[in-house]
């Protein structure tokens, strides 16, 4: 193991009296709280910010008009004739 074998089984053991160390010192939650008020904050903005953006949108293409049938998305598109399954006859 070398020489540092007895310092690495130890080190579990010594981050787990660090964490409840941690826990009751009260100057972290706050810290912890500013952190999540402010993450809260910015994805509020965000979020907002994309509802403005698509509102905007939405305004603009009101007025331009529909596109026809011709027009779609689905242009140039065929229905099928043929299905793609066939039916096995089946003998009585």
């Amino acid at each position: 193991m070398g020489p540092w074998g007895p310092l690495l089984g130890a080190l579990p053991l010594w981050m787990c009296f660090g964490t409840v160390a941690a826990l009751s010192d009260p100057g972290i939650c706050y810290v912890l709280d500013g952190i999540l008020f402010l993450y809260g904050i910015i994805l509020t903005i965000l979020y907002c910010r994309i509802r403005i953006s698509n509102a905007k949108e939405a305004r603009v293409e009101k007025g331009k008009p529909k596109q026809g049938v011709e027009e779609g998305i689905y242009t140039g598109l065929t229905p099928h004739t043929a299905d793609t399954y066939e039916t096995i006859g089946m003998k009585k």
